[in-house]
């Protein structure tokens, strides 16, 4: 399964593979920026920020630039019509439109595509998109197969456990296991269980002391 993003700055891709998470970023020219495959054992949690960012320093000086230019030009007009001044070029007020309708057009796909965004965020990765309503869908469809597949992944790998081996880092693995929700609690206190034979968080006290919890095997 893949998710592909262009734009005319970026392009992004991602794709499951056997053994990793691929991600792909390139800019306009085609050079890359990222180009990695991350194991699926540092793949989780996953997590999607939507982001508004404006340059709005940026977008001031350009507002009062615009308007100087239109007031200038507007002076000009007017000393044309009533004191006979030096007049503008022809087609002068065209080209100010053409101007301002791309202005307008760079700025559309700026908003659509620049400061609009969505955050992807992983255990040991941070990817920057657009916030396209169209890619939504299938965004959210991907990184739902991504979970799945790696929690699928990380079980098979990783939750049987071997009680004739040692036993403190099968218990690690089996918190880490539930931390990242790839295990729930029923089937890591019964994994534990079978373990270490011990019912877990069943201790009791007797004369003030707290004792060990009883062997169920």
């Amino acid at each position: 399964m893949e998710f592909k993003q262009s734009q005319l700055t970026r392009s992004t891709q991602f794709a499951l593979r056997k053994d990793g998470f691929f991600v792909s970023q390139r800019d306009g020219r085609g050079a890359v920026d990222i180009a990695v495959e991350i194991p699926y054992e540092e793949v989780l949690p996953i997590q999607i920020e939507y982001r508004t960012h404006l340059p709005g320093k940026r977008l001031r000086w350009l507002a009062v630039c615009l308007l100087w230019l239109v007031g200038n030009a507007a002076r000009l007009q007017y000393d044309v019509g009533y004191q006979g001044g030096r007049g503008l070029p022809e087609n002068f007020w065209v080209y100010v439109g053409s101007a301002l309708a791309g202005l307008g057009l760079v700025l559309l796909y700026a908003w659509q595509n620049w400061w609009h965004q969505t955050i992807l965020h992983m255990a040991h990765l941070r990817v920057v998109l657009a916030d396209h309503p169209r890619d939504r869908r299938q965004l959210r469809a991907f990184l739902k197969q991504l979970e799945k597949h790696t929690k699928t992944y990380l079980r098979r790998e990783y939750a049987p456990i071997n009680p004739l081996g040692l036993i403190e880092p099968q218990l690690r693995r089996l918190a880490w296991l539930h931390e990242l929700a790839v295990l729930d609690t029923p089937e890591a206190q019964a994994l534990a269980t079978r373990l270490t034979g011990r019912l877990p968080g069943r201790g009791f006290k007797s004369m003030g002391q707290k004792l060990e919890a009883p062997y169920v095997n």
